[in-house]
Formats: structure tokens, sequence, C-alpha cells
């Protein structure tokens, strides 16, 4: 009688044991299948959020170009060193941040290689890894360059040596008073690039540049999904308004590596 007792026991705790594991394991499933689909739109949100600032930042940095052009019959602050289309000296970030702001204006926040605390962008010229004093004379602040993390359509006070491509074709900004259309001239854009001209076949997160050159630091594209594809960018315009133009409306504009606006 003993043994039939404890056989039942046996089974019975047998069983029990069997039901928990199927619950847990539904359980495990149901919580796998919930985050499934909230992280997505969790991930949605918080790169809606980051548009956002970024679309901020543009106005802001609009805002300190406008007010400086105001000032000067319509001419912009104008590049005396850096090469790269966000390249943008000491000199003009002190402008713009004299209209507010802070470093933090200068980085798209979706971009995670280049930050506004990062001396090796914020102060790339003086080649450091920690803040360092800057120049403060006014031949120091235009001869040393920032990396930022936006396209500046701005023109250099001795004109970049090469044209923008693609249609339709524009010439680089230098006063505002000469933009013939200021609410569909591009002044400052998000950066996008890529390793090649075929979407499809490049990289947009793993292209090298200069700061792959000396820091190993690759240059993606500032807004792209969880495939690593690009989906666009926000456009700060002349008139200083701010749009977002989707990729697929973007062009190649220079080759090596490509940039697309």
């Amino acid at each position: 009688m003993q043994d039939c007792v404890c056989k039942l026991y046996v089974v019975n705790f047998g069983w029990q044991l069997l039901r928990d594991i199927v619950v847990r394991g539904v359980v495990i499933a149901i919580i796998a299948l919930l985050l499934a689909i909230i992280t997505p739109a969790l991930r949605t949100a918080k790169e809606s959020a980051r548009k956002l600032l970024c679309r901020n930042n543009l106005r802001q940095i609009g805002m300190g170009l406008r007010i400086y052009a105001e000032e000067y019959n319509g001419k912009l602050p104008m590049n005396q060193s850096g090469g790269w289309m966000w390249d943008i000296s000491y000199w003009t970030t002190d402008i713009i941040l004299d209209s507010g702001g802070d470093k933090r204006t200068f980085y798209c926040p979706s971009e995670k290689t280049k930050k506004a605390d990062d001396p090796r962008m914020w102060q790339f010229t003086q080649n450091t890894t920690v803040e360092i004093p800057e120049p403060t004379d006014i031949t120091g602040r235009r001869s040393n360059f920032r990396v930022t993390g936006y396209f500046w359509m701005m023109d250099f006070e001795n004109p970049r040596s090469w044209q923008a491509s693609g249609t339709p074709q524009r010439d680089w900004v230098r006063n505002l008073n000469d933009v013939p259309s200021l609410g569909s001239w591009d002044l400052v854009t998000d950066a996008t690039l890529s390793t090649g001209t075929d979407p499809a076949a490049a990289s947009f997160v793993d292209v090298h540049g200069g700061s792959w050159g000396r820091w190993g630091i690759p240059d993606p594209t500032s807004h792209v999904n969880g495939r690593d594809r690009p989906v666009g960018g926000n456009i700060l315009y002349c008139d200083g308004h701010v749009d977002w133009r989707d990729f697929e409306d973007m062009q190649v504009r220079r080759t090596g590596p490509v940039h697309w606006w």
C-alpha cells in the first residue's frame, strides 16, 4: 500500500513539474512575443525624439547664421580651413554659439560616432584625445576647425575647389542676398554618406574618412533604420526653416566617399 502511495506521489509530482515547465515556457514565449512587438516601437519612438532634437539643432544654427548675415549685409561667416563638408572653423562655431545653444547643437543625436564632448571631433585640428586650451586669437580661431555632424553648404573665404553635382546645380552659399529662393536652397543638412553610389550595395555606416585615418572612427550616415539603411535627413534652408527629406529624394552630390543630399 505504501509503495502505491509513493508511486502515486511521484507521478503526481512529475505531472506538476511538467505543468510548471509548460506554464513557464508559455509565459516566456508571451514575454518574448511582447518584446518583439514593443522593441521596434520603442526604437521608433527614440529615433523620432532624436530627429526632433536634430531639427531643433538646425533651427538654432540657422538663427545664428541669419543673425550674422543681417549684421553683414547678407554675408555668411566663411570658413578659412577644413576640407570635408562637415568641417567648420572655431570662429564659425563662435558666431553660432553667440546666438544660444551649446556644443551639442553641432551634432546630430542619431549619429553615435561624433559627440560634442569628444575633443577628437570638437578640437580636430589640435589632434588631442583630451580637452586642451584653444587658441584665442582670431587667426587661430579661423585656421582651426571642428568636425561636426552636419554638412555645411556655406562656401570658404577662398572658394571651394569643387562644385556639387546633381540636379539642380547650385553654387555654394556666400551671401543670402544672392540666393534666388531662400525657402528652397539648402544651407545645412544632416550627413548622409556611403561607400558607393549603388544604395543597395553600399555601406552607409562604415565610411572611412579623416576620422578613420587618425582615430579609427568611421563616418556613418546620421539617420538609418534597424538594417543600417538610410532613411533621409533634416534640411536647414536659407530662410531658416527646417524640413525632412526622404532618402529616395536625395541625390549623389560628390564621390570619394559618396555624399548625398
